[in-house]
């Protein structure tokens, strides 16, 4: 529990400024986006990244900011995109891509749904990938949407954005994983190598340039009748074979 925290009143006119950042426009314009929910505040809190400003409905806070707010539920409302907002949400800063050197990360290929990417990064976290690569097609990063899916993972996992066409200039191996893959996962090796695995959009799957470049292409065998994994779920298995591997 936060102690000796002072509560302001929020204004008007500050309320219709962030009430615009629930557009793309205004959060790219502005660098800032709100993020509501007592988990993913306590998940950035814990790492280190801290709200610019706090709102809070009721209760004691578990995390806290240079600038706290009170706001009615009404308001949270106006600040929030989702329809039935948490009790609590935060300003931050959008989160910055960043280049690091890394054995093993995942190309994500025009990957449209928020949910799908939020939760890749969340994978990504949990299961030590060490960076995502991302197509310039990808549907919004700094998405409350996606920030929400992801925990806050977005803040945590470093990545890029690359173009399919400069992707072998990160001198790595280069695999696919599609459901036409001869390759099963489970005879997948991976090379001691930094290497990465390219992931498809959720309807169209990979793109022809990727599967050209790709050394082996590698598939997820199911034993039901189902003929293709959610993009998000394959990456969650695919994660797990590899931090195994």
């Amino acid at each position: 529990m936060m102690k000796n925290i002072t509560f302001l009143q929020l204004s008007n006119e500050r309320l219709r400024y962030l009430a615009k950042l629930k557009q793309k426009k205004y959060r790219l314009q502005e660098d800032l986006v709100i993020v509501e929910g007592k988990r993913t505040l306590e998940q950035l809190f814990a790492w280190g990244i801290k709200p610019r400003e706090l709102y809070i409905v009721e209760g004691e806070p578990t995390v806290s900011a240079e600038i706290n707010y009170t706001v009615s539920g009404q308001r949270m409302k106006r600040l929030c995109d989702s329809e039935q907002p948490q009790k609590i949400a935060g300003l931050f800063s959008l989160p910055k891509p960043r280049k690091i050197a890394f054995q093993k990360a995942f190309y994500l290929d025009n990957i449209s749904d928020p949910g799908n990417l939020g939760t890749i990064f969340r994978i990504a976290s949990a299961f030590n990938i060490n960076s995502l690569i991302l197509s310039p097609d990808n549907c919004e990063i700094s998405s409350p949407k996606v920030i929400r899916a992801s925990l806050g993972a977005v803040y945590q996992v470093p990545f890029v954005f690359c173009k399919v066409e400069n992707l072998q200039e990160f001198n790595a191996h280069i695999f696919a994983l599609d459901a036409k893959g001869k390759l099963t996962l489970s005879r997948f090796e991976p090379p001691f190598e930094p290497y990465i695995v390219a992931l498809g959009n959720e309807a169209k799957g990979l793109s022809e340039e990727i599967l050209q470049i790709a050394e082996k292409i590698i598939s997820i065998p199911m034993l039901g009748k189902m003929e293709s994994l959610n993009v998000s779920a394959a990456a969650s298995i695919l994660a797990y074979f590899l931090s195994q591997n």
